[in-house]
């Protein structure tokens, strides 16, 4: 595993990792309940069309792997299917724990956002799985607290 941040490939990435949620129908962005299998299959796909949306416009290659991949597991248990070119680095750690306390601190259609300690909370249980370095959980907690 890479143990080099590179702080403007994550921020890039950051900004861009989403970007191909305007593909998704708004009825499934802005759905107030589960969604369906089909539906779930839909958005997941969100970071594909990100990569795909990014590609052509000159970005570097680190920072479409970290868009493409910013839903994926180092076990491979997340989407979409790895490929020969995913590597969950520390770059990759750092953007999935920022997207994750993002998600989790922000009101959505899908739910109540909440508290910083209980967003650390459910985060912490990644680290405890050994997906998240006790390092990057330790630099977004003193981040936010």
């Amino acid at each position: 595993m890479k143990h080099e941040i590179n702080l403007k490939d994550i921020q890039d990435a950051a900004i861009l990792h989403d970007i191909g949620k305007v593909l998704i129908p708004e009825k499934i962005l802005n759905k107030k309940g589960a969604l369906t299998p089909e539906e779930k299959k839909i958005m997941d796909a969100h970071s594909e069309l990100s990569y795909e949306l990014l590609k052509a416009a000159g970005i570097n290659e680190n920072v479409l792997r970290l868009v493409k991949y910013h839903h994926q597991k180092p076990d491979g248990s997340g989407y979409p299917k790895a490929g020969s070119d995913f590597e969950f680095d520390v770059n990759a750690q750092i953007l999935e724990v920022a997207d994750m306390y993002s998600a989790l601190t922000e009101d959505r259609v899908y739910h109540k956002a909440c508290t910083k300690e209980e967003a650390l909370a459910i985060i912490y249980k990644e680290v405890e799985s050994g997906v998240i370095s006790q390092e990057v959980f330790d630099a977004l907690k003193k981040s936010v607290i």
